[in-house]
């Protein structure tokens, strides 16, 4: 288990769908922290993922906080 996964443990965003895509962009996100979303991610596919996940009316940041606060 990365660190990702272990940081967001407790994510619960209704879809595990969800919560893997929020460990993979927090993940990809960590490693290239100046870059833009399109440069972090490696490829077009999984660009569209994250701005899908961005927007996507149920995903909460209070949630993805929670869990990052949990962890902490």
């Amino acid at each position: 288990m990365g660190w990702a996964a272990e940081e967001f443990e407790t994510l619960e965003l209704g879809d595990a769908r969800l919560n893997r895509r929020a460990v993979l962009l927090a993940e990809r996100l960590a490693l290239k922290p100046g870059a833009s979303i399109p440069n972090a991610c490696q490829n077009w596919s999984e660009t569209v993922a994250a701005y899908r996940f961005l927007s996507h009316g149920g995903v909460s940041w209070d949630d993805v906080m929670q869990a990052h606060c949990q962890a902490s």
